[in-house]
């Protein structure tokens, strides 16, 4: 590509997708300053060029005038990634966060002679980025890699010169791709190098028109697009658009934010400017942290329980539904607060706070009792439990929780309090009454403490029943057993979502007995379906190891059933239950051991074979 004049250079600058302002290394006034700059900075063009640099920018001058006197001084670039700072935009303050560069640009005899000011706003970015915190570590490695080609910009201002030639150079090394075309066939003019890692390409398809040296990405609305901004001079940009790109043989989709810019010849449009950044980690960290969600809400969404996650700064990453119908909230409202902005007082907040704490440095869980106002049904009574979520390191990185809505409970328990009181009140006035009868009434004493105690017992039972059975519930999850329950006499097969999953089933699908049964492999299908009936129908034991085929996913598990056939105290029917488990990776190990202890034994018959040969031979020798 050759510039025929400044206005080149100057449209190069102007069309940008980043920010960039030139200024005066002796005066600081500004230069040049192009429409993506006046965007972050909330300023008109006048307020900004020929004028101070810090004049308009007096706000943040106390934290940066030294960096960029600095850099005039010394001549090394200053980089800041994505710090948070508040500046005037549109005459209010605003905080956001911004990554930049001080570029010294130095003159032939190696004087620094200007500063380029580049700049990109990563407001948004950093605030998803803050949101999403703590559910998926991908988008931490996303955001090192956006870091990274952030801070890299810093290798478009170490060429930049007022000549043509050193801008040329300049374009050739930047970090963020750009490509250059001319004619209606948009023939490729001139293409650098991060263009051509992103296209794996060479410099061989420069003078191709795009569709022979691109043939892949014939159709893309991108494509379209580009074309579009040629024939009408209309810049277009696009946001997260998908590509097809050939990458090591195969046309794979990923994502950019481009501009397109027209560049014109006397006002005639001569060719198109192309400037982009891959942002295909992001989108599919966002996709994996929505896939996430949903996964996490299929789980969830069955139970009248609570269910949440606290970061370490004590914000909720994750709330099912029930407990955003208990706030009266919405997912966007609620998630990244913390407990007081989500309505928990002032005490019930630490409080909780000091019990996140705990699980933090002990690994150890917690459980408790509280009310809370319920945005429907009033206050209500709530059993918790909190739990530490560890990494793969063993550190605990964040808290989950599950409550249950104990306040039923809690009444009848109440209940019965007022009942036995009201009883012990009725014996004392029959003594009174009575006195004649006071061994009789004794004994009605001796019995009433009887049943208190029986009734402390059964409140103690019940405890023990409920905590039990939260045990059992919080087990079955932890080891990703799957369930089910079958009705001797309806033959009805309840099973949960894991049990469908083991057998290639989607968790909202029916399930029958028999279509189970028909995932099994064909070798064990009989053998385990006359253990059911035989289990079902005449109390035989149940526990058999078989694989199956999934459904809808094809994948061979191995799978072991455990079942227990219990009678309904009706004795019209019996209920056969039990679990299921993927055993799959210990089958496997048992198949490499056993092959192994084959080898090994087959090894050692031949030796021993020889030896004993010798030892006959030498016998018969030594007889002789």
């Amino acid at each position: 590509m050759q510039f025929t004049d400044e206005n080149d250079l100057y449209n190069m600058v102007q069309h940008a997708p980043i920010g960039i302002c030139i200024l005066d290394a002796v005066t600081l006034v500004s230069e040049l300053v192009n429409d993506k700059f006046l965007e972050i900075a909330g300023k008109p063009h006048e307020a900004i060029i020929g004028k101070y640099y810090w004049e308009p920018f007096a706000e943040v001058k106390p934290q940066y005038e030294a960096a960029l006197n600095g850099v005039i001084q010394t001549g090394q670039a200053y980089y800041a990634s994505e710090v948070e700072m508040a500046l005037i935009r549109h005459g209010r303050e605003e905080f956001v966060f911004v990554t930049f560069v001080y570029n010294p640009i130095k003159d032939k005899n190696g004087k620094v002679g200007k500063i380029a000011v580049w700049v990109l706003e990563n407001t948004q970015q950093v605030k998803a980025r803050q949101e999403i915190n703590g559910l998926n570590e991908q988008l931490a490695e996303a955001n090192d890699e956006m870091q990274t080609a952030n801070a890299s910009l810093s290798a478009l201002n170490t060429r930049l010169q007022e000549s043509e030639t050193d801008f040329i150079r300049l374009v050739e090394q930047a970090p963020v791709a750009i490509l250059v075309f001319r004619g209606p066939d948009m023939v490729i003019d001139q293409v650098n190098q991060a263009m051509l890692e992103i296209l794996g390409k060479d410099k061989s398809i420069i003078g191709r028109p795009l569709l022979e040296g691109l043939p892949e990405i014939e159709g893309a609305p991108a494509v379209d697009q580009l074309f579009q901004v040629f024939h009408t001079g209309e810049p277009s940009d696009g946001l997260e658009e998908p590509v097809p790109i050939m990458t090591n043989g195969q046309v794979e989709t990923r994502y950019f934010n481009f501009s397109y810019r027209p560049l014109l010849d006397n006002g005639r449009i001569i060719g198109v400017m192309d400037v982009a950044v891959e942002v295909t980690a992001q989108v599919l960290a966002r996709e994996e942290v929505e896939r996430q969600k949903r996964v996490y809400e299929t789980i969830t969404s069955g139970t009248p329980d609570l269910m949440y996650v606290w970061d370490l700064d004590y914000k909720f990453t994750y709330v099912n539904s029930a407990l955003l119908t208990m706030w009266g909230k919405t997912w966007d409202a609620a998630i990244g607060k913390g407990l007081r902005e989500n309505g928990y007082e002032e005490w019930h907040a630490q409080m909780h706070e000091r019990e996140i704490d705990h699980v933090a440095a002990t690994k150890e869980s917690v459980r408790g009792e509280v009310a809370f106002p319920h945005a429907i049904l009033g206050k209500r009574i709530y059993d918790y439990i909190l739990i530490p979520v560890l990494n793969d390191q063993g550190e605990v990185e964040a808290v989950a929780g599950t409550t249950r809505d104990v306040t039923e409970r809690k009444q009848l328990e109440e209940a019965l309090a007022r009942s036995s009181e009201e009883f012990q009140a009725i014996n004392e006035e029959m003594a009174v009454v009575n006195e004649e009868q006071a061994a009789s009434n004794e004994e009605l004493a001796a019995t009433n403490q009887e049943l208190a105690e029986v009734n402390q017992q059964l409140r103690d039972a019940r405890q023990k029943i409920e905590e039990s059975d939260t045990a059992l519930r919080l087990a079955i999850e932890a080891a990703n057993f799957g369930t089910w329950f079958i009705h001797s006499g309806t033959r009805q097969f309840i099973t949960d979502a894991r049990l469908k999953q083991l057998f290639g089933y989607y968790p909202d699908e029916d399930l029958s007995i028999e279509q189970a049964i028909a995932q099994i492999n064909d070798d064990y299908r009989e053998f385990v379906s006359t253990k059911l009936e035989n289990a079902i129908y005449h109390g035989g034991d149940y526990d058999v190891t078989y694989p199956v085929t999934g459904l809808h996913d094809g994948q061979i598990r191995w799978l072991r059933a455990v079942g227990n056939l219990k009678a309904d105290p009706s004795g019209a029917f019996s209920a056969f239950t039990g679990v299921v488990m993927d055993v799959t990776e210990q089958h496997h190990d048992e198949q490499r051991k056993n092959d192994f202890i084959g080898m090994v034994s087959h090894e050692l018959k031949t030796p021993l074979t020889s030896l004993t040969a010798i030892i006959q031979i030498t016998n018969n020798k030594l007889k002789n």
